[in-house]
């Protein structure tokens, strides 16, 4: 849930937004959220929980990831308001059918260093750029 500042801007949690020093990923499997949900659906609340599992996988708020040539990792956000802020919602986007477990596949099968041509070529990825 959190902007992807390099892959899924504008609210792709999305916003999808997902920083990591290195490569390391979140301490747990899920955000806890119900997979179903739809990321249109999520009040401000789940949009937080899911955000922190989110940049929690590459690395936190306010680290980010050192890709390399200045390039910049794939979710970035200073804070969770950031990050909610950035993620879909119903009027911004009403398009986005993605769902939480989606969210979290697709965060699970990408390096934090993944270009936006890697993530939205993603198969698993790809349908997010509707957020």
């Amino acid at each position: 849930m959190a902007r992807l500042s390099c892959v899924c801007t504008g609210g792709a949690l999305l916003a999808l937004t997902l920083h990591l020093v290195g490569c390391g990923s979140s301490d747990s499997a899920t955000s806890g959220l119900p997979a179903s949900t739809q990321l249109i659906n999520l009040t401000d609340a789940q949009k937080g929980q899911l955000c922190d599992w989110a940049v929690a996988k590459f690395g936190g708020y306010g680290t980010p990831v050192n890709c390399g040539s200045g390039a910049a990792p794939i979710m970035s956000y200073p804070d969770q308001a950031s990050c909610v802020a950035d993620a879909p919602g119903t009027a911004g986007t009403p398009s986005c059918q993605a769902t939480v477990g989606q969210m979290e596949a697709c965060l699970d099968s990408i390096s934090p260093c993944a270009t936006y041509a890697e993530f939205s070529s993603s198969p698993k990825c790809s349908f997010l750029t509707s957020c």
